[in-house]
């Protein structure tokens, strides 16, 4: 399973998860099938620092789309734009990219201050999010780092422990994100190395074009149902 495949795999859960965010609220399991985007998208992220010989691009590059798909993300999901809160999934690529880029010049010391400032801005996964695509980066021994997907996937459900085991009995389809976070695992245990296809920019372009014709669609059906 080459870099594209994953790319197209983490697209396509990541295009269902929002669909159920933003129109189908209730249908728990969109949500669900949304759990194996994520690690896919930090996974590669992290390959992209392994194998980039201008880090410093890279970096900047996921700071434009954090900007870029700002707008969007917030017409979509928090009804008012707000660069500075509640933001998008680049900006916790961006500090995570940052942390890896930094770690070079100050080890270890950056990653903290990337997990800081994602908790300040309210990014999306936040600092944990920074701290997975670190690791994912840092952890050099391929099967180290599939155990330390694993608990880190797994790590993203920790609060339904809060919940206890009886309000789960009630609510079943919640169990469900517990196995759907761990598919990710699988699916990088399959990787291959190679990239295959390249449209780079495409998938770079998906995310916030998707929240954009999101948003619009939302806000027509808001008005229909005001008229």
């Amino acid at each position: 399973m080459n870099v594209f495949v994953l790319k197209i795999v983490a697209l396509v859960s990541m295009l269902i998860d929002h669909v159920g965010a933003v129109f189908f609220p209730d249908m728990t399991i969109l949500r669900v099938v949304g759990r194996i985007a994520f690690p896919v998208f930090v996974y590669l992220i992290a390959e992209g620092f392994r194998r980039t010989k201008s880090p410093w691009k890279f970096v900047a590059r996921l700071g434009v789309f954090a900007i870029i798909s700002e707008i969007p993300f917030d017409l979509a999901f928090n009804g008012g734009v707000d660069f500075f809160a509640n933001t998008n999934i680049f900006y916790t690529l961006f500090l995570g990219g940052l942390a890896i880029a930094a770690h070079k010049f100050l080890p270890f010391i950056p990653v903290l201050g990337c997990m800081a400032l994602a908790e300040y801005l309210s990014s999306d996964y936040g600092a944990y999010g920074v701290l997975f695509v670190f690791c994912m980066y840092i952890i050099s021994n391929f099967k180290l780092r599939l155990a330390a997907m694993a608990v880190l996937s797994l790590w993203q459900h920790a609060w339904m422990l809060s919940w206890g085991i009886v309000y789960l009995v009630y609510i079943p389809i919640y169990l469900l994100m517990l196995p759907a976070t761990l598919i990710p695992v699988a699916l990088i245990a399959l990787y291959n190395g190679k990239r295959g296809v390249g449209l780079k920019w495409f998938f770079y372009a998906a995310y916030p074009i998707h929240l954009l014709v999101f948003a619009l669609i939302a806000a027509c059906f808001d008005c229909c149902r005001r008229v």
